[in-house]
């Protein structure tokens, strides 16, 4: 055992003390309690659950009417040219957000829900809704149809498993399963694992959705993990691999939320950030790893922890990566970001060209066809 490991992990356990988090109230994740489970958590199929009449703001092409409850992301009384009063709003729910106008006053706020019975027109080529009708009405019950939701959380929640029962195998081989002690005490109580499936992954469009979160960790990881045996990495270097990219943004729980009926950056997201959040929570699992151990006679390898902990926080480059598994690491993680910001980009560009606009971000413009 190096003492170097023990002296780091005892530090981050210090550190985490002027954080708490509520203790797990029991078992999810492990193979044991999680076999033979539905395709996906039952919270999750409710938030899922979408009415069959509601419809869709953005799937609304030019001629279609259509009638339906909306959330008001904005609403403002302007003039037209003949100086009449009428209300430019955007309405949202789960596909996105649209302007629609009404020729006319209405006592509309942003953040209230309102029926709209509108109709699309073609307005020098784009589309115009323009409402014909409009209410208030009182927020809904549920909500599932007004936050969007990754369409492929079924598979991705399927994936997540498959990672874990993939990490046990690895475990099996080396002889040490301080990883999967690791993410059994994270993943244990249900009332967490349900967060982390429904939650935001961000607070922009792409994983900015319920179940956000779970698809960038299983994208991230699947992506480090398939190139893993090309780089020669070793059966323990994979096992903390697996570990480190399942749990590199568990922070993005607590930072960011559904506000509004929008994805957005928490207090704690904002102050702390989802690095400094991810540590917390993995000081105060580390904390209770280390306890049930040994009071029940196991061994838990620091060492291992320590790396685990060099990949979370190098994958951000906030310190360079040092290990093989912790490059591989933060290269998946940095290609899934350049992606997802590129499709994002290329989606919400309006241009008419072949081509985008210029992106700050990733300093290129991109080709549509």
């Amino acid at each position: 055992m190096v003492t170097a490991s023990t002296e780091v992990v005892s530090s981050i356990l210090t550190w985490s003390n002027w954080v708490r988090f509520p203790a797990p109230s029991h078992f999810i994740c492990t193979e044991q309690t999680r076999e033979g489970k539905n395709d996906l958590h039952p919270q999750l199929q409710r938030r899922m659950k979408m009415s069959k009449s509601h419809e869709l703001i953005a799937a609304q092409g030019v001629g279609d009417s259509f009638s339906g409850v909306y959330y008001v992301e904005s609403a403002y009384v302007k003039l037209t040219v003949q100086n009449k009063e009428y209300m430019d709003m955007m309405l949202r729910d789960k596909s996105g957000s649209r302007n629609v106008k009404y020729w006319g006053k209405a006592d509309i706020s942003k953040g209230e829900f309102v029926f709209v019975s509108a109709h699309v027109d073609d307005y020098q080529g784009s589309p115009s809704i323009i409402a014909k009708n409009i209410q208030r009405e009182d927020p809904p019950d549920d909500l599932s149809s007004y936050i969007a939701v990754y369409d492929d959380t079924a598979y991705h929640d399927e994936r997540f498993d498959a990672l874990r029962e993939q990490l046990t195998e690895l475990e099996k081989t080396v002889g040490n399963d301080t990883c999967g002690q690791l993410i059994d005490e994270v993943f244990r109580s249900s009332a967490f694992y349900a967060r982390f499936i429904g939650a935001p992954g961000s607070d922009t469009v792409h994983y900015g959705r319920q179940g956000g979160l779970l698809a960038n960790t299983v994208r991230v990881t699947d992506a480090a993990l398939a190139v893993a045996p090309k780089y020669k990495l070793t059966a323990q270097e994979q096992a903390v691999l697996v570990a480190a990219g399942i749990l590199h943004r568990l922070g993005a729980v607590d930072a960011f939320d559904f506000i509004d009926c929008m994805p957005k950056a928490t207090k704690r997201g904002i102050l702390i950030g989802v690095d400094n959040l991810t540590m917390t929570r993995l000081a105060a699992a580390i904390r209770r790893v280390a306890t049930s151990a040994q009071n029940n006679g196991k061994k838990l390898d620091q060492e291992l922890l320590v790396r685990i902990l060099h990949c979370i926080s190098s994958y951000s480059e906030v310190i360079k990566p040092a290990t093989k598994e912790a490059l591989v690491l933060a290269a998946a993680a940095r290609s899934d970001a350049e992606i997802v910001e590129a499709v994002e980009f290329i989606e919400n560009d309006i241009n008419d060209s072949e081509f985008t606009a210029f992106d700050p971000l990733m300093r290129r413009r991109y080709f549509k066809g």
